[in-house]
């Protein structure tokens, strides 16, 4: 069912990007601004020793911006459920992306209202549909990303999905209402780059509804230091596809209700 959109909210989960951060929050406040729905943009600064948190604290005087930080870094996992918790808290829709200035905001439009008109509950930017188009990845992550989809595909497929790793996405926040209150304190345990995979199996597991539309990644636009590891980032991959796969041959688990949960969270923010 249709359903209006009148505010959202961009997590942008960031350990010191202080190169790519401002052009990328400029670009946000240049495209974002002239769509039909108000936004702020939720930065989690994950222990950054740069000057990731003075930028943001500099464009919260123009666009907004609201920083949280993570005093240690904890990992992109971690960050990821700081932001999702607070974008949930904040907007109709969550939207992440990258903060390295790799994902273009222009897209968050399009996704916005796939989601507005009740037919997807996540929407995935995908760089696996035709009309997409990938510039400056190295090599060896792009054979990362395939043997993702690949292995996905033999053994947790998920209707729709092709594009299993990527962190540019849309959620509505009545699905991840749902995801936080099946979750306890974690949303996810894995704190690598492998996180994005699991938090997509979670959401099967509560069979949301995924569409995904073709994006252009531009890698040769980002200037600072990546922080994935990529041997690291498949052997944690195998780990969580090996884990889900035994789980999903269980019995699923009954959800909990919704009833006071969004008060509960608001309270302690």
């Amino acid at each position: 069912m249709p359903h209006t959109i009148n505010h959202i909210a961009i997590v942008l989960p960031a350990y010191n990007e202080e190169k790519d951060l401002p052009a990328l929050l400029d670009n946000i406040r240049e495209q974002v601004s002239a769509m039909p729905f108000g936004y702020t943009v939720v930065v989690v600064d994950d222990g950054s020793k740069d000057r990731t948190a003075a930028i943001c604290e500099g464009k919260a005087r123009e666009m907004p911006v609201k920083l949280v930080r993570h005093q240690v870094n904890k990992g992109l996992g971690e960050a990821l459920q700081t932001g999702l918790r607070e974008g949930w808290l904040i907007g109709d829709a969550v939207i992440v992306m990258d903060a390295d200035n790799t994902h273009n905001p222009a897209h968050i439009r399009e996704m916005v209202a796939i989601l507005a008109s009740g037919r997807s509950d996540v929407v995935i930017a995908s760089r696996f549909r035709k009309g997409s188009v990938v510039q400056g990845v190295p090599f060896l992550r792009q054979m990362m990303s395939w043997g993702c989809f690949l292995s996905m595909k033999l053994l947790l497929p998920y209707r729709n999905v092709r594009d299993y790793s990527t962190g540019f996405r849309a959620y509505s926040s009545a699905m991840l209402g749902r995801l936080i209150s099946n979750s306890g304190e974690k949303i996810i345990q894995e704190s690598s780059f492998a996180c994005m995979l699991e938090l997509l199996l979670r959401l099967r597991w509560l069979g949301a509804r995924v569409e995904e539309i073709p994006y252009t990644l531009r890698y040769d636009l980002k200037e600072g230091v990546s922080k994935m590891r990529v041997w690291r980032t498949i052997k944690r991959y195998f780990g969580v596809v090996s884990r889900y796969w035994a789980l999903d041959q269980l019995p699923q688990q009954q959800e909990k209700p919704l009833a006071a949960l969004r008060e509960q969270y608001r309270a302690r923010a």
